[in-house]
């Protein structure tokens, strides 16, 4: 049975420490970070300061700084951009090939539909 927590704020919330691997473009990182985490939702600061939020139960990751914010709908396989200082949105075309989530772990893999890189995220937890 699943529990949905709709008032955060009574959410039970634990800091956890989370481990990272990307594989965006090619480029490949693996971190360790102290996250803040309750049933389906971890939250961190990467090391280029972006915030960082992961939605497990609804397959979203969000990142955002002072510049934009980018949300990833891996169910709908669409990327949106909104470049803060100038009020545009953009969305772009994913094809997600994988997600796979169990109690401590989540990973998705996506392509973007014109390019042949194949993006990867993973998270232990």
């Amino acid at each position: 049975m699943l529990k949905v927590c709709y008032n955060f704020s009574r959410c039970i919330m634990e800091r956890k420490q989370v481990k990272i691997y990307t594989n965006f473009n090619g480029i490949e990182q693996n971190e360790v970070f102290l996250a803040i985490k309750n049933d389906f939702v971890i939250k961190y600061i990467d090391l280029d300061n972006n915030k960082m939020v992961i939605d497990v139960l609804n397959n979203i990751i969000k990142r955002e700084n002072s510049d934009y914010l980018m949300e990833l709908f891996f169910e709908n396989n669409i990327i949106e951009i909104t470049i803060k200082k100038m009020h545009i949105k953009l969305k772009k075309e994913i094809k997600t090939l994988l997600i796979k989530k169990n109690k401590s772990e989540y990973l998705v893999r996506y392509q973007l539909i014109d390019e042949k890189e194949i993006n990867e995220y993973y998270v232990n937890f």
